[in-house]
């Protein structure tokens, strides 16, 4: 008899739980029609960042972040060198990526961020390699403007040097 009235009692109690949650709101997010809100701290897809001002990307191919990167996700190909320097081509695998943001605390440009995208998911394998034209605030447009930016620099900066030759046997003093 006593089992029988401990089942009825854990019976209402359920019944009592359902009941109180059946008139609650509802918690529910229609992912992906609705989507919360992401956290200012949220480590998602990277982007390299375009600086206005300069009219160029921040990143100058220092190779930090590829240094720093424990998974070797961070390839890329320098163009120009000094105070002129940026990239060309800027490759990462995010298939390979922990997203542990240390490429992101090694450069010291501020030209590598990760920003709030969180949709990374494909059934392709060739999606998780994302190009400078991915990465880039702009896209296309700004990797064009930076490259010739750089060409630019480079160009008035070999027109500015001094002639290097010197007549036979000078010396320049």
């Amino acid at each position: 008899m006593t089992y029988f009235i401990d089942g009825l009692a854990t019976l209402f109690f359920g019944m009592l739980v359902t009941w109180r949650n059946l008139w609650r709101p509802k918690v529910t997010v229609r992912y992906p029609y609705q989507k919360r809100p992401v956290p200012p701290r949220y480590r998602g897809l990277f982007y390299l960042k375009w600086n206005e001002e300069k009219q160029r990307l921040n990143c100058v191919g220092c190779t930090l972040c590829a240094q720093a990167c424990p998974t070797d996700v961070i390839s890329m190909v320098k163009l120009g060198k000094g105070t002129n320097a940026s990239v060309s081509e800027f490759t990462m695998d995010l298939g390979r990526c922990m997203f542990c943001n240390l490429c992101v605390e090694a450069c010291p440009f501020d030209a590598i961020y990760m920003g709030p995208v969180y949709e990374l998911a494909s059934e392709r394998r060739d999606a998780c390699l994302f190009r400078i034209t991915d990465l880039a605030q702009g896209g296309e447009e700004a990797v064009r403007k930076n490259i010739e930016t750089i060409q630019r620099l480079m160009a008035e900066e070999e027109k500015a040097k001094p002639a290097a030759t010197h007549p036979a046997g000078g010396h320049a003093e």
